[in-house]
């Protein structure tokens, strides 16, 4: 079937590294459409060689909020579902009328309803044809609800959201809110949850009884590339990959490995943030005798043959929440074990087949002395935890087979 258009609603893809994940849906499902829209906001390319499909079509718009289109969202203030998601605040999540809830929740209509007329100019500009359409929003947040907007108006509109992480669990959000969740799942075709844990949080937040509208259905990773398996050299090498923001933690993993008493050891991240510098400082002080190597952001595909080629012994994320990360499949997929805290939905995706689950709130100390026994364990129990690492991502997080069955259901709404 390549008879549809895609509108799809991102931040970064494909200009830029900030979702460089999102090539490997476009490669599995690009070829089921006859043109596909992507709308993401006014950006430099970063040159990242990221997959764009022949049928691609790229539209920017600029994020700015001028006074003017505050001004013209005055106005649904006093609409049904504003008042609706008002009580919703007081008597569902128990929060307090403020000043503050009210600015997230009128900010993000002010974003919602600027991007229901983008997207509106660009069916008109390209002729689009409804019923031929699919409107899809990667992210659970004001772009969902302008779809939202947009198919109250047109029931005709197919209309669907993926739902991750921190647009999921307003735990991690100061005040503890995310806005219109009742609204976006009632209107919206279909709701997809990266995770369980995601799909049971966004369940809570349900006034009414549409937990149908919510389907798990879960990202996964292209990895042609052989895992490697054999280790040929007495050192150890252990890998993290994430943003250096506070939400990661990078610096408990600096402490972490301070306390493993393990020669011949170095530590390898990817990725980069405003926390660099300050990291890299901490580091220096605290790792004196371990070689280590920050990365930056580089091509997806430079990480995947970074552990192809070099026999990574661990990976480790100790994130403070999460929805299933991206960086723990692409572990998986090389087989590398994992080491990871209990958040989210990183239970789904890390378990004592391949790797060490471990509390939010861990110990330094004792997270030292699971990596350090596992270190030193025999070559043969490492590698059976590698073969299981692989085949648990060949198995459950295959993007091959995930996207695949994702596209089929989307095109079946």
């Amino acid at each position: 079937m390549k008879n549809k258009t895609l509108i799809f609603l991102c931040g970064n893809y494909p200009l830029t590294s900030g979702e460089f994940f999102i090539d490997d849906e476009m490669q599995i499902i690009a070829d089921r459409f006859e043109k596909i829209i992507v709308v993401i906001k006014e950006q430099q390319s970063a040159n990242l060689n990221s997959f764009m499909p022949e049928n691609m079509q790229v539209v920017t718009y600029s994020e700015t909020i001028t006074f003017l289109d505050k001004i013209k969202s005055i106005p649904y203030i006093i609409k049904p579902f504003f008042l609706n998601e008002f009580i919703i605040t007081i008597r569902k999540y128990k929060l307090k009328p403020s000043v503050k809830i009210f600015k997230i929740m009128f900010m993000d209509v002010v974003r919602a309803t600027k991007h229901k007329k983008l997207l509106q100019n660009i069916i008109k500009r390209n002729k689009i044809i409804i019923s031929d359409t699919i409107f899809y929003s990667y992210w659970h947040h004001y772009k969902a609800l302008a779809l939202a907007l947009l198919k109250k108006e047109n029931k005709r509109n197919v209309c669907i959201s993926r739902a991750h992480g921190w647009d999921v669990f307003k735990e991690r959000h100061t005040p503890p809110y995310l806005p219109f969740k009742n609204f976006i799942i009632s209107n919206l075709n279909q709701t997809f949850s990266v995770s369980n844990a995601g799909k049971i949080e966004l369940e809570k937040m349900l006034t009414n009884n549409i937990k149908n509208k919510i389907t798990v259905s879960r990202l996964g990773k292209i990895n042609q590339r052989k895992p490697n398996l054999n280790k040929l050299k007495n050192e150890f090498t252990i890998c993290s990959c994430s943003n250096l923001i506070p939400l990661k933690r990078v610096n408990l993993i600096i402490d972490i490995l301070s306390k493993i008493p393990i020669e011949s050891k170095r530590w390898v991240h990817f990725g980069d943030g405003y926390l660099h510098n300050e990291l890299e400082r901490y580091a220096k002080i605290k790792l004196v005798n371990i070689e280590f190597i920050f990365k930056g952001i580089v091509p997806n595909s430079e990480i995947l043959d970074f552990y192809s080629k070099n026999y990574i012994d661990l990976f480790i994320n100790i994130s403070e929440s999460e929805g299933i990360p991206i960086s723990i499949m692409e572990a998986l997929s090389a087989g590398i074990p994992v080491l990871a805290t209990n958040v989210g939905g990183t239970s789904e995706i890390v378990n004592k087949n391949v790797g060490f689950l471990i509390d939010k709130d861990f110990e330094i100390t004792e997270v030292a002395r699971i990596i350090e026994n596992y270190l030193n364990s025999p070559i043969e129990n490492q590698k059976k935890y590698r073969e299981k690492a692989y085949n648990f991502w060949k198995e459950n997080y295959n993007a091959e087979k995930k996207y695949t069955d994702f596209v089929n259901q989307i095109l079946l709404l």
